[in-house]
């Protein structure tokens, strides 16, 4: 095989957020980056009295879990805030989605969405009195996996 021309940069992805997976908010703005963790699918095996290996099986995907570093702000309508109070409203933990698209979001792009997940970890604003650069914060979300489109032109 010939190498790639297709390669895609990292920093030109793009992010949003929903709590209703279908109103989404771009909060690529203040979003550093985000890693989604591995998906893994079940698995299991059984040994027979005949033979030296087992018998394996797999089935349905688990749940990942996907973190997202941003940038601290303390204006309300950016995402620091925003997932800050969805995480700490009371209840059993409202559904929440993460959409991103790695070359950026236009026409013809691959853009991912995940499942109704949940806030399960949030990551408050450090402070170091030898650091220069922006403070960053992030959340971690609990999902069922990624549906991939390609975004329509």
């Amino acid at each position: 095989m010939a190498q790639t021309t297709a390669a895609v940069a990292q920093a030109c992805g793009k992010v949003w957020i929903s709590t209703d997976g279908t109103n989404f908010t771009d909060v690529s703005g203040a979003t550093q980056s985000i890693t989604p963790g591995e998906q893994t699918k079940i698995t299991g095996e059984a040994y027979t009295f005949d033979g030296e290996t087992p018998i394996v099986k797999g089935g349905k995907r688990e749940p990942m879990e996907s973190e997202v570093v941003i940038i601290y702000t303390e204006t309300d309508a950016e995402v620091y805030q925003q997932t800050r109070v969805i995480f700490e409203a009371t209840g059993c933990g409202a559904a929440f989605y993460i959409r991103y698209s790695p070359r950026g979001g236009s026409a013809d792009d691959e853009q991912l969405t995940s499942g109704a997940g949940t806030l399960t970890s949030f990551t408050y604003p450090p402070a170091d009195a030898s650091a220069g650069g922006p403070i960053l914060g992030g959340f971690t979300v609990r999902h069922p996996g990624f549906t991939t489109t390609i975004i329509a032109s």
